[in-house]
């Protein structure tokens, strides 16, 4: 049986983390806050009262160029599996269950450039798994700029023997709703869905590399240039759709909600900074 700690998947998770809140330091200055939340016990209303351990640290920046950015890392234990999972045949009942997540939201002050998103989530029953999505949510962003992170993440898919734009394929399906014109989601990055850990890690880990360096290269590029107030209006729409997206279609967020997580752990997360509706 596989140990849950694989110290390499471990390693990356830390090391990407301060790369991240780093990177996002040059561009937005030191100013930080950073807020924990911890729960030990069965849920509220969970029917089985299986004691957990849930831990969800957000580290929040506000600067001139991300309006809000986010770091954040959730670790969630239970020593034997709830039977929702089971019944999604994810664990087995006598399986203890380690997640472990990665999670950065950065949204930026200019309509010119994109929302950007990434997660990266250890799932181990057993066995280990592992989810991942990255990609960039447009609002007034010239299309070649989307073009040439997508290239970019073609190139490492290729590295791997793959293909980007199959990959890609479940983000414009998970981050779209009815009555929207197009998906959140350009497309320019990568999905893994519950997949083996040991085999896929490689491809995610070069991705996670690349996707935020040409993330950042892209906020780089674009940062000063001016906008109008019509790039404003789709910086705004975009900014809705994701607010509509995680308060009523995100998975994360309802379990989050069903097991008593604080929304305003959830809030500090992911909710855009502001919005007009």
């Amino acid at each position: 049986m596989p140990d849950k700690n694989n110290p390499e998947v471990e390693s990356f998770i830390a090391g990407f983390k301060k790369k991240a809140i780093e990177a996002i330091t040059s561009l937005n200055g030191t100013m930080w806050q950073s807020r924990t939340w911890d729960h030990k016990g069965p849920a509220p209303s969970d029917p089985e009262q299986i004691d957990y351990t849930y831990r969800h640290e957000v580290n929040a920046s506000r600067g001139d160029v991300f309006e809000k950015a986010t770091v954040s890392e959730i670790s969630i234990d239970w020593p034997k599996a709830a039977k929702t999972l089971v019944d999604l045949k994810l664990a087995s009942e006598s399986d203890a269950v380690s997640v472990r997540v990665l999670q950065i939201e950065m949204f930026p002050l200019s309509a010119l450039l994109p929302m950007g998103h990434f997660n990266i989530e250890r799932f181990y029953a057993g066995k280990n798994m592992l989810n991942a999505n990255m990609d960039v949510f447009p609002a007034a962003t010239p299309k070649e700029d989307v073009d040439t992170l997508r290239k970019q993440m073609s190139e490492v898919a290729k590295k791997y023997e793959q293909d980007q734009w199959q990959l890609s394929s479940g983000l414009a399906q998970q981050y779209n709703m009815d009555g929207w014109q197009q998906p959140l989601a350009a497309r320019a990055g990568f999905q893994f869905k519950m997949l083996p850990l040991e085999e896929n890690f490689p491809v995610v880990r070069d991705g996670a590399e690349v996707f935020l360096n040409g993330y950042l290269e892209m906020v780089r590029k674009l940062k000063d240039s001016p906008c109008s107030s019509d790039d404003d209006v789709l910086k705004n729409q975009m900014r809705a759709h994701w607010l509509e997206y995680l308060l009523m279609k995100d998975g994360a967020v309802r379990m989050g909600r069903e097991k008593g997580h604080p929304f305003e752990a959830l809030r500090w997360m992911g909710l855009p900074p502001t919005i007009h509706y």
